[in-house]
C-alpha cells in the first residue's frame, strides 16, 4: 500500500476556485450576464446523495468515530429524505455540507461546483466589508475594506441586517467541519485564522447559511462610546473590491522564526507544517532544527516557548519536531485504519480512483470491519508505527506551548504528544485539532455526478499513542485569550502571560 502523508494538509472549501475566478474574470471588462441557478430533480439528487452516503460506509474510515451508527444513519435518512422537491445547487450542498460537519472531522470538506463561483456567486451577493475578532462569542471590528472606516476597530458587532451575532453563531458554526466536539476551531475559521489560509469562512458561508445579502445594516457598539449603540448600513463588497480587501490582509509570515525573548528564554514559532509554504521561503526544516536545537543544546538554554498558534497544519515535519521536544522512547500511532481492500466501491467518482487499491496481504480485518496493516508491513507503511527515539539533541529545557483554536491537524498532533507526556505547560485556548488524531494522512475528491460537487475525503484514520478524552483536543493549563485592546495595539496577551509565568517560575 502507498500511503501519502499528507496530515494536516486541508482541502480548500471555496477560495482557489474563488480566486482562480476572480483572476480570470477581472481582467474582461465586459459584464457577465447572470445565469440563474440550475434546478434539479430529485432523481438527480437522490443520485448523487446515495454516492456521496456509499463512499462515506465504505471508502471513508471514520463514519462511526464520534457518533454511534444509529444516530448517523438516521440523521443521513432525515437528509435524504429531503430530496423530494428540486433544489438548486447551493440548497443541495447545504445539506452535503451540513453532513459533513455531522460527522466532526476537520478533514472531510464539501465544497461547490466551478460554475457556481464563475456563474453565481458575485452575481448574486456582495460580500461583508470587514474582519472581526471572536473573544468570548463576542465580534470586534478589525479590518475594513473601505479607508476611513465607517465603524472604528475594536468596536463591538452586535447584528447584522436585523440578526443578532449570537443567532447568526447558531446558523454557521454547525456548517463548518471540526475533529470531535471542539468548538474553537470553528470559531477561528470564521475570522481571519492563519497565514496560510485560503479561506475566510464567514465570507464565503454567510450567503449560503444566512442570507444573500448585497448590502449590511450593522448595529453596533462604538470602541469610544461604549455606553450606546449605532446603526450604519454599509454596501457590500463586488468581486475587484473583495479579491483586493483579502489580498491586502493576508500576510505570509516565515514558517519558521528563532530567536531569544530574554538571555534565559529562546522562542520558536512555526506558523505552518505545509512544504510549498516551506519552499516559498527557501526553508528547509532538517536543517533548520539541527540548527535550533544544537544552540539551544550548546547554550544550556532553560527555557523553550513554541508558538503553535494559527499553524493549520501540514505535513511530516510536525512529526519530526515531536522527537526533539521528548526526552523518552515513544510511540507515535497506536494504529492506522482502512475502510477497504482492494479498491473502494466508489472508484469510478474517485479522483485517482484506480490508484487507491491496498492489498488484502497486508493487511488484516478488525472485528468493526476496518483493516490495519500487519505488523511485518508496519515500516512499508509508516516507520511511525514503530517504536520513536527522541533526537540526540533533544530540548531538557522547561518547555511552554501556545496553542489556539486554529492550531490544527499536525500542529495539534504536536501540542497532543507534548501534552500526554506532561512535556509542556500549555497557554491559550483548546486546540482545533483532537488529541485522539486525525483522519488524514491520504486523500481523494469525490466528485458528485449531476450536481458536480465535490468532497474531499481523507482515506486513512490514525490513532495517536497519547492519553486523550474522546473529541477533545489538548485542554490548556491556562486559558488565555488576547483582548481587543491589546490585539489593536499589537500587544501579544498570551505571549506576554507566558514570560510572566517563567519569570514568576
Amino acid at each position: 500500500m502507498k500511503s501519502v502523508s499528507l496530515t494536516g494538509v486541508k482541502f480548500s472549501i471555496f477560495l482557489t476556485l474563488l480566486i482562480l475566478s476572480i483572476s480570470t474574470l477581472a481582467q474582461k471588462k465586459a459584464v457577465v450576464d447572470y445565469t440563474p441557478p440550475k434546478q434539479y430533480g430529485p432523481k438527480a439528487l437522490q443520485e448523487d446523495f446515495l454516492i456521496f452516503r456509499k463512499t462515506l460506509e465504505t471508502t471513508y474510515p471514520s463514519l462511526y468515530r464520534y457518533a454511534d451508527s444509529v444516530t448517523i444513519n438516521t440523521y443521513l435518512d432525515k437528509q435524504f429524505g429531503l430530496l423530494n422537491r428540486p433544489m438548486d445547487e447551493t440548497e443541495f450542498y447545504k445539506l452535503i455540507a451540513l453532513s459533513c460537519a455531522r460527522l466532526n472531522d476537520e478533514h472531510l470538506i464539501a465544497k461547490l461546483s466551478p460554475d457556481y463561483f464563475k456563474n453565481q456567486f458575485f452575481n448574486k451577493v456582495k460580500i461583508f466589508p470587514f474582519t472581526f475578532k471572536i473573544i468570548n462569542r463576542r465580534f470586534y471590528i478589525v479590518k475594513s475594506a473601505s479607508n476611513p472606516s465607517p465603524i472604528k476597530p475594536g468596536s463591538e458587532l452586535i447584528s447584522i441586517n436585523g440578526r443578532s451575532m449570537e443567532e447568526i453563531l447558531t446558523r454557521l458554526l454547525p456548517a463548518i467541519p471540526a475533529d470531535g466536539y471542539i468548538q474553537t476551531f470553528k470559531i477561528r475559521h470564521l475570522e481571519d485564522y492563519s497565514t496560510t489560509q485560503e479561506e475566510n469562512l464567514f465570507d464565503i458561508i454567510y450567503p449560503l447559511f444566512v442570507e444573500e445579502a448585497t448590502s449590511f445594516r450593522l448595529e453596533y457598539i462604538p470602541v469610544d462610546e461604549p455606553t450606546g449603540k449605532q446603526t450604519v448600513v454599509v454596501a457590500g463588497l463586488t468581486r475587484d473590491e473583495y479579491r483586493k480587501f483579502y489580498t491586502e490582509r493576508r500576510v505570509l509570515e516565515k514558517p519558521l522564526t528563532f530567536t531569544y525573548l530574554k538571555e534565559d528564554v529562546a522562542y520558536l514559532k512555526i506558523s505552518s507544517f505545509l512544504g510549498w509554504h516551506r519552499r516559498a521561503f527557501k526553508q528547509n526544516f532538517d536543517s533548520l532544527y539541527q540548527v535550533v536545537f544544537n544552540e539551544l543544546k550548546v547554550k544550556n538554554t532553560p527555557h523553550l516557548i513554541l508558538d503553535l498558534r494559527n499553524n493549520e497544519g501540514g505535513d511530516g515535519t510536525g512529526e519530526k519536531l515531536i522527537a526533539y521536544l521528548l526526552q523518552k522512547p515513544y510511540r507515535h500511532f497506536d494504529y492506522l485504519e482502512k475502510k477497504y481492500i482492494g479498491l473502494p466501491p466508489v472508484s469510478t467518482y474517485l479522483e485517482s480512483g484506480n490508484q487507491l487499491y491496498v492489498a488484502d496481504s497486508m493487511v488484516y480485518k478488525t472485528a468493526t470491519g476496518s483493516y490495519r496493516p500487519k505488523p511485518e508491513y508496519y515500516r512499508r507503511w509508516t516507520p511511525l508505527l514503530l517504536e520513536q527515539q527522541p533526537k540526540a539533541n533533544h530540548f531538557n529545557g522547561q518547555l511552554t506551548v501556545l496553542a489556539n483554536g486554529a492550531s490544527g491537524s499536525m500542529a495539534a498532533v504536536v501540542c497532543s504528544f507534548l501534552k500526554s507526556n506532561q512535556r509542556a505547560v500549555f497557554v491559550g485556548e483548546e486546540t482545533g485539532g483532537a488529541m485522539e488524531g486525525p483522519t488524514a494522512r491520504s486523500f481523494t475528491k469525490l466528485t458528485l455526478p449531476n450536481t458536480h460537487i465535490s468532497i474531499g475525503v481523507p482515506l486513512t484514520k490514525t490513532v495517536n499513542a497519547v492519553t486523550y478524552t474522546k473529541g477533545r483536543g489538548v485542554i490548556p493549563d491556562y486559558w488565555i485569550e488576547p483582548t481587543i485592546d491589546d490585539l489593536l495595539h499589537g500587544v501579544d496577551t498570551e505571549l506576554n502571560f507566558a514570560l510572566k509565568l517563567i519569570n514568576q517560575k
